[in-house]
């Protein structure tokens, strides 16, 4: 499929700039695409901008913009190649990709620079050629995953949840699932605690998350733990904020300080473990190994069941959760052995 561009006469008294203007087009190399839908989704993928404006820029200068292509489809979309054509493509410069592939759930991000070389108007269409591997294992079941969303939508929290169980059962390997087993969990506690603004704050901080909105779902989070203290979403809400705070933003400072408060505060936790192993995470990234050791240690300790200190063996309490967490402490202990040794 090929954009088009119209191009719009422009007027200005200022010598020297340039205006620029950039519509991003989906080609399929392997399957016919023949309309675009009104989200700018074609075959699952999801441009998070469809027509950018630059403004008005001096020649000479560059201007950055980032992009992001999100499969929300079942399929798999390898990425060919990305570039700008039209009459001015020579003003706009594209960051290289090689060998994306974008499972179901994956996005790319992608810069793109206004770099006007001429005066007037200048516009060009960013091309993203990718192929289509039809959804095929695992992947078959991503389409679980979408009724889920669309029955959640709709309003019919019972039957989502339901759903999003029958999608983590059948084996998902992709980025859906950690965000199925967040809702999943959500759904069934609403359905005994039944749905408030509590609930509504919460679900909209994982959707505005999804949808790249990291600081509309920071304030949806941080409005629910002031105005709802004694929501039963409490901890979810404080451990989906240091998790943020870790994951999306590097910002270990404050992950670390979000995930000691929902520690401290929440001894009883489903979170726990999850915000112990997360601290040790974030002191190992600013430098405090061996308080990250220190904390590695003391997870482990916690799902110990038998251990020989002469021998210095140790094993796992019998139950799922101590030989995971276990494991998993055990592993960042190693991997600081090797790294600092």
């Amino acid at each position: 499929m090929t954009t088009k561009i119209t191009n719009r006469k422009t007027r200005t008294t200022v010598t020297k700039v340039a205006s620029g203007a950039l519509l991003c087009a989906l080609l399929a190399s392997c399957v016919a695409v023949e309309e675009e839908s009104s989200d700018e989704s074609f075959s699952g993928l999801k441009i998070s901008i469809a027509d950018y404006r630059f403004g008005v820029q001096d020649v000479g200068s560059s201007t950055p913009q980032t992009i992001e292509i999100r499969n929300v489809g079942v399929d798999t979309f390898p990425i060919n190649s990305v570039g700008v054509s039209g009459e001015n493509s020579q003003d706009f410069v594209t960051q290289s990709v090689e060998g994306v592939t974008l499972e179901p759930g994956d996005r790319l991000t992608l810069g793109v620079a206004f770099e006007p070389v001429g005066e007037g108007q200048r516009t060009g269409s960013l091309d993203i050629d990718y192929s289509v591997i039809q959804g095929i294992g695992s992947n078959a079941v991503e389409s679980l995953f979408y009724n889920a969303r669309d029955l959640e939508d709709g309003g019919d929290n019972v039957a989502a949840a339901q759903e999003y169980r029958r999608y983590l059962n059948g084996g998902s390997t992709t980025d859906n699932k950690a965000r199925a087993m967040i809702k999943m969990s959500l759904l069934e506690e609403a359905d005994v605690y039944g749905i408030g603004k509590d609930f509504n704050l919460y679900k909209s901080a994982l959707n505005l998350r999804d949808d790249g909105d990291i600081a509309g779902a920071i304030e949806a989070l941080n409005k629910l733990i002031a105005e709802q203290p004694d929501s039963y979403l409490v901890d979810d809400a404080k451990y989906m904020l240091g998790y943020i705070q870790l994951v999306d933003l590097s910002n270990y400072t404050a992950s670390l300080e979000t995930m000691k408060t929902l520690v401290e505060q929440h001894p009883d936790s489903s979170y726990y473990d999850t915000a112990l192993y997360s601290q040790g995470l974030a002191e190992y990234e600013l430098g405090n190994v061996e308080r990250a050791e220190e904390i590695f240690f003391s997870l482990r300790d916690r799902h110990t069941g038998v251990q020989l200190d002469l021998f210095e063996l140790r094993w796992p309490k019998d139950n799922y959760v101590s030989r995971l967490w276990f494991d998993k402490a055990d592993e960042q202990l190693a991997s600081i052995d090797d790294t600092e040794s």
